[in-house]
């Protein structure tokens, strides 16, 4: 989170630093703020101009900084910002102190005149704090999706209204052409898939069913689609991966869980409910997470299973075959026996969610289940088989229970809890 602090030419940073020294403390310790104090001094014109995107908080210091407010936003791209499929609120701190909330009237009444919305975060330093990490939460998930096709068939309750990820969330989702794919997995160049190919083998403990010339099919399908998110700039991409299968003779599964691992969330499918659980799973917890399927459930503990999975869960990993088809390979993950915590946001507005926290108690593994599989000691059951929201569920290592709360609490989404 990037915070500019406004003071007029009256006063200096110093003053600036002591007259708020908890709340800046507060603001970079709790809310990870890059701070900056700009005065009004012909000085500053030049760190004005280096201002080409709005900050996501402008906390007005001091009254008098009105007109250095409007040299700010004449610097930035104030057109695209306002635009309908761009707008973003002008965030302002003021507490009352040094005349800063009258200055921060004027100037939303200024950023009205000017179409554009804006607000003001006004309070005790509790209050302040706690608006702002919510808009710094908030801030987190703005990024670029790719939809690599549409949802697969079966997935007939795992959409999200795009046009509301983009207003309520800052979210783009962009079209990726199966089509375009497809072509650029067959052009990959033979030496940078082997490449790809011997390392992963080299990182596994075993190599069960794929062949040489399955691992380096795989390693092209990475390496397509990792161009594909290089280009379009995405943060996340979802894919209807079984029409990769029959058009190319292999499987996405090492592309996602390789992806995931770089810091690119992918996910299965062409699910979106799953895959923004995933996302914020990243962006809030900073966990990768195991997308999978509900697969045995038993009044003591309940076992998931999927295809792929990030490699950095793992203690160790196996690569397969693809369960359902048999072919190009997979990640059979060995995960360690600790704390997770099961998770999943869903509907259609993304207004419901359910998470649990439980430890693994077994890996096992069948050939009757995909092939990464973990059991939890814990009971889902009365959720599952009666208000389960949708098939897929993520996993995340760790406990991170509250901090998801939090979140969906300050969004008014409504939790779904396990009912007998």
């Amino acid at each position: 989170m990037r915070i500019i602090i406004l003071r007029s030419s009256f006063q200096t940073d110093d003053f600036v630093r002591n007259e708020y020294a908890d709340l800046i403390q507060r603001l970079e310790n709790e809310c990870g703020a890059e701070i900056n104090i700009l005065g009004d001094e012909l000085v500053e014109t030049r760190l004005i101009a280096s201002l080409q995107h709005l900050p996501d908080a402008i906390m007005i210091a001091t009254g008098g900084v009105e007109n250095l407010f409007k040299r700010i936003w004449a610097a930035i791209d104030v057109e695209t910002m306002c635009s309908p499929k761009h707008q973003k609120t002008v965030t302002m701190i003021a507490d009352g102190r040094n005349n800063s909330l009258a200055a921060a009237l004027e100037i939303l009444t200024y950023l009205g005149n000017n179409g554009a919305e804006g607000r003001i975060v006004h309070g005790t330093n509790e209050e302040i704090l706690s608006a702002m990490v919510e808009t710094w939460r908030a801030a987190s998930l703005q990024g670029r999706i790719g939809l690599f096709g549409q949802p697969s068939d079966w997935l007939i309750a795992s959409g999200v209204d795009r046009d509301f990820l983009r207003q309520r969330y800052g979210i783009e989702t962009i079209d990726i052409d199966l089509q375009h794919l497809i072509e650029g997995i067959k052009t990959v160049p033979q030496t940078e898939a082997v490449k790809v190919a011997q390392a992963l083998v080299k990182r596994a403990k075993a190599v069960k069913e794929p062949t040489c010339t399955d691992m380096v099919e795989a390693a092209k399908a990475y390496l397509a689609i990792k161009s594909i998110c290089q280009k379009e700039r995405l943060d996340a991409i979802t894919i209807r991966c079984f029409d990769i299968v029959k058009a190319c003779g292999t499987t996405s599964c090492l592309a996602l869980a390789l992806l995931n691992d770089e810091g690119i969330v992918a996910g299965c499918e062409g699910d979106m409910q799953t895959l923004m659980s995933m996302y914020l799973a990243k962006q809030l917890c900073g966990e990768v997470a195991f997308m999978a399927n509900p697969s045995q459930l038993t009044d003591k503990s309940s076992m998931l299973a999927h295809c792929t999975i990030p490699l950095t869960m793992c203690d160790e990993t196996i690569v397969r075959s693809h369960f359902e088809s048999g072919i190009g390979a997979a990640i059979q993950g060995l995960l360690p026996l600790t704390d997770y915590t099961l998770f999943k946001w869903g509907g259609p507005k993304l207004d419901r969610y359910f998470v649990t926290e439980a430890q693994a108690v077994d890996t096992p593994y069948s050939n009757h289940f995909c092939r990464t599989q973990i059991t939890l000691n814990v009971n889902l059951k009365p959720y599952l088989l009666q208000h389960s929201i949708g098939n897929h569920h993520v996993i995340i290592r760790g406990r991170h229970a509250e901090t998801i709360h939090k979140f969906m609490q300050g969004k008014g989404i409504i939790e779904q809890h396990q009912t007998e």
